[in-house]
């Protein structure tokens, strides 16, 4: 009986301490800065998973003001934006189309002035400058657990776009905060 009772404990702790593995979670240590740009707390953490390590990748665009950036947790990437700008006047897009590949995409109202199609993970924007013969692009993508694939789910990433673009207007000279 008494290995029955060993072999039973042995299962019930092997059991109690996979469980509690398996709910723990690191939360990685949200940046206060993303693409070279302070960025509020609020704003990136909800798009940010549990994981131990964050990484970030800034590439510096050749050809023309601009960058790339990329944030991983734990290996896997949750936000690529690429950011451009460009000094002539955009050309007329159809905002009420641009989502429309994406699921949940429509143009939202922002607190810039500008134009955006957001989705619950993708968002293609168009921030004006301060002169009327320049403007900068940006092209959101969101990936992760973290993603709402809902009608609502928009709202995270607004919420990100609503403070980092006007932050970047300003790093590359386009807007002055």
């Amino acid at each position: 009986m008494t290995k029955l009772r060993r072999k039973t404990a042995a299962v019930l702790c092997t059991a109690v301490l996979g469980a509690g593995a398996g709910c723990s979670s690191a939360h990685a240590t949200v940046p206060a800065e993303f693409c070279k740009v302070s960025v509020e707390k609020d704003s990136l953490a909800p798009l940010i998973p549990n994981g131990s390590s964050i990484k970030q990748k800034y590439t510096a665009a050749e050809a023309q003001p601009g960058a790339s950036c990329t944030l991983r947790v734990d290996g896997h990437q949750v936000l690529f934006v690429d950011i451009v700008r460009w000094d002539r006047a955009p050309d007329p897009v159809d905002w009420n189309k641009v989502g429309s590949p994406y699921k949940h995409a429509a143009q939202r109202p922002v607190s810039f002035p500008g134009y955006a199609s957001i989705g619950s993970d993708h968002a293609i924007i168009q921030a004006k400058c301060n002169t009327h013969t320049a403007y900068m692009s940006f092209a959101v993508y969101f990936s992760g657990d973290r993603v709402e694939d809902t009608p609502l789910g928009y709202k995270k990433l607004l919420r990100f776009i609503n403070d980092f673009v006007p932050r970047e207007t300003d790093k590359f000279g386009c807007t002055k905060n």
